[in-house]
């Protein structure tokens, strides 16, 4: 190590790659800071190695041979280039300025490395880094004027906006005037957030590209720096998201056809019912009724004896049971209560899931009737049935509240259990298609549908829809 300690402390001011080499055994005997940092090696490891070892296209012999040189006064100093021995094997090209100090105690080859050599070989990474970034590295500025104008474009410029960067140097209107202008207001109010809130700025939207006669998606994300009077400086990054956007609006629309179709089959599916119901009511259900009349009949022109008798009272009883077996089967496909409206249909549902499962299911709706399309009755009915079967089956409560409450132009109804409450587990099942069915029935109708639950606190199921929309479309 120097001895020299205020030549120790000059070179680590030095902004400068500084090498003080022992010119006799060309021991490392100082280096500066910008040395180890620059080329990445540990205060210990750089110690390790000689001055042939760090300037790797010198050998021992050529810097004895500048030494001699030196000493002997044909030169003060001397240009060599050479590289330098990063930590990692790699070599960087470098400008040494060579010169020989002769100490009392000291006699020594010094190295300095040009600042100029320095920046360009840091110009140079930043070049390969702008090269590879996927996208359109920025920097903007607006000033006290209130313009906004672009300070940097990195090379992607040409390919990016169809432009090169000189063009938006120049005239500082010209990106703002490509934004297609139903997007123009929202980049206004997003980039006077940032500025106000020095908050990140993102911004997604699409700008006309007239060398390519198209559109094209841009994402910009940047953040904020007061500069005080030079006002604010956004750094960031301009990427191309087209092809993400194009596939978001096919799944979007991928989705509303799905929508659609889900709609169709719930109302073909309750047209269905609706007929399957009449038809075991008023045919079946009719026919066997007429054919219990008639074996009355039959009974009275008959003998009375033992055997008969016992054959009509278990004729008597297979027919009641299969007019029983009929009705249930239609109240289970529709029940003829709906036509009353949704109010009268959640009482009977009340009523008939108490007489079931021996617990209180309560309604809470302070209206006698709520006028609505009965579309949106049957399907406000059909996820408080599916409600009750998942609390029948998993719950374990004691007692199930209905609520039903129309406000303005929304109706919410909230069906809760206090019981054992809902599993995470099962509510994020990609096979729990009851919960999916009802979430859907709801999007199909513009409503919102939510589930809230505790472990041993019980269950929300939560739908809220405008109710407007609803009665209009009666």
């Amino acid at each position: 190590m120097l001895e020299e300690t205020w030549l120790a402390d000059l070179i680590q001011n030095s902004g400068n790659e500084i090498f003080i080499i022992d010119a006799r055994s060309l021991a490392l005997l100082e280096v500066s800071e910008a040395v180890r940092r620059n080329l990445q090696y540990s205060a210990s490891d750089i110690w390790k190695l000689s001055a042939h070892d760090l300037l790797c296209d010198l050998s021992a012999k050529e810097l004895h041979q500048i030494v001699d040189q030196l000493r002997a006064g044909d030169a003060s100093t001397m240009t060599v280039q050479s590289g330098l021995l990063r930590s990692d094997g790699s070599r960087c090209p470098s400008s040494l300025q060579m010169s020989f100090l002769q100490l009392s105690t000291l006699s020594a080859l010094i190295a300095v490395g040009s600042r100029q050599q320095i920046r360009s070989n840091r110009e140079e990474r930043y070049a390969q880094i702008e090269a590879h970034v996927p996208g359109l590295l920025f920097q903007m500025r607006r000033g006290r004027t209130g313009v906004l104008q672009f300070s940097f474009l990195s090379q992607a410029c040409q390919d990016l906006l169809g432009q090169p960067s000189e063009a938006f140097y120049a005239n500082p209107t010209r990106f703002l005037a490509m934004i297609i202008e139903e997007n123009r207001q929202d980049w206004t109010e997003k980039l006077q957030d940032s500025a106000r809130t020095l908050a990140t700025f993102n911004w997604e939207g699409r700008v006309w590209i007239d060398a390519w006669q198209d559109n094209k998606w841009i994402n910009l994300r940047a953040t904020p720096r007061d500069e005080g009077d030079d006002g604010i400086l956004w750094t960031g990054l301009m990427t191309n998201i087209t092809q993400s956007r194009k596939l978001h609006e096919e799944i979007r629309r991928s989705r509303e056809k799905l929508t659609e179709l889900t709609a169709y089959i719930d109302d073909v599916r309750e047209n269905e019912r609706e007929r399957i119901e009449r038809d075991l009511h008023d045919d079946l259900g009719g026919n066997l009724s007429a054919l219990k009349m008639m074996l009355e009949f039959a009974w009275k022109e008959l003998p009375v004896t033992p055997f008969l008798e016992e054959r009509k009272l278990q004729l008597n009883q297979l027919i009641d049971r299969s007019i029983e077996s009929i009705h249930r089967i239609a109240i289970d496909l529709r029940p003829g209560i709906l036509d009353a409206g949704l109010v009268a249909a959640l009482e009977w549902l009340a009523q008939e899931n108490t007489r079931q499962d021996g617990i209180p299911y309560l309604l809470h709706c302070s209206q006698q009737d709520i006028v609505m399309h009965q579309k949106l009755a049957t399907s406000l009915f059909r996820i408080a049935q599916e409600s009750c079967n998942n609390i029948r089956k998993h719950a374990n409560a004691s007692q199930v509240d209905i609520y039903l409450h129309a406000c303005d132009d929304e109706l919410l109804m909230e069906v809760i259990d206090n019981g054992i409450g809902l599993s995470n587990a099962r509510r994020d099942d990609p096979h729990s298609f009851g919960l999916r069915g009802m979430s859907e029935r709801i999007r199909v109708l513009g409503g919102e549908f939510g589930i809230v639950s505790r472990s041993g606190k019980g269950t929300m199921v939560r739908v809220s829809v405008p109710l407007r929309e609803q009665i209009q479309d009666q």
